[in-house]
Formats: C-alpha cells, structure tokens, sequence
C-alpha cells in the first residue's frame, strides 16, 4: 500500500475514534485518553522537519475543529510534540541514523524502545496540555493527577493499538 495512503488512513481512523468515541471518555474528571497523537508518533524517520510541524498543526487543529472545545489546546501540544519528537527519538535511541525502511513501531523497534518513545511523547503532550487548558499552576496536584492518569491510559491505549495494526500474520 502506498505510504501516503496509510498514513491519511491513519490519520482517519485516529481522528474519528478521538472525536466521536475517546473525547466522550472522562472518568471522574481525571482520565481523558488522547490516542490520535499515534498519528504523530508513526511518521517515518525521515520526514522532513517542516513537514512534521505542518502535520502537528493539521492533526491538533482537526482535533480542536471536530471536538467543540476551546481551539488551539490540541493544536498546540500536537505541534510541540512534532517539534520535540526528533529529540524525543534521540533520547530513547542508541541509533543516530535509521533504516528508511523502518518507522518508529512496535513492529520495527520492539516493544521496549515503543514503550519508552510512547510514555515520553505521551508525557510531554499532556503536561503541556492539561497546564495550557489549566492555564494555571492552582489545583497542581490534582492536575498532575489527571496528567499521569491520562498517560497511564493513552500509553495502554497506543501500545494496544499497535498490537492490532502490526499483529503477526498467521501462517
């Protein structure tokens, strides 16, 4: 299949869970998974630096247009975490350079690299969006609650999201 096409696809299907099914998910105020950042996550390697910024701002953007919420909380934590990410796969990596073949999954990496480039990505955007939306450091421990909640979750949700994409093919 076509990159392009599995990554509009992607980026599809992400939306559309976010927006119709996990924005309605909010248990007790604390938990709100946010999975359509995988979409940011599995870009390719290689892509060039504008590019992920551009697709940082579209995907936040499509988010805060299709969820009714303030506009910009999404589209400002999904372009800083397209900013971050190359030094995000940095921290995580041995490697300096990748195989252009290889895309930053479960599948290509392992699951502990997966892990450890989820749990940072997902981190960093939540920290930076439960504080924008908060816009405040009062109730600071009850946001940090809600931070590692909601990472806790969003992780759980992305590692099994790769299971279903990437699972192994049967002989």
């Amino acid at each position: 299949m076509n990159e392009y096409l599995k990554h509009t696809i992607r980026f599809l299907i992400l939306l559309i869970a976010q927006v119709f099914v996990l924005n309605n998910i909010n248990l007790g105020g604390y938990i709100n998974p946010f999975v359509y950042i995988l979409f940011i996550m599995l870009l390719p390697f290689d892509i060039d630096r504008i590019w992920l910024l551009v697709l940082g701002f579209i995907t936040g953007f499509s988010v805060d247009l299709f969820s009714g919420g303030i506009i910009g909380l999404h589209t400002a934590a999904s372009v800083l975490i397209a900013f971050l990410r190359p030094y995000i796969i940095r921290i995580v990596s041995s490697q300096k350079e990748f195989d252009s073949s290889t895309t930053p999954s479960i599948k290509d990496m392992g699951f502990s690299w997966f892990l450890s480039y989820s749990i940072l990505f997902v981190l960093i955007h939540h920290l930076y969006y439960f504080f924008l939306e908060k816009y405040s450091f009062h109730d600071f421990f009850n946001t940090i609650s809600r931070i590692l909640l909601s990472t806790l979750i969003s992780t759980l949700m992305i590692i099994l999201c790769q299971y279903i994409e990437f699972r192994p093919k049967r002989k």
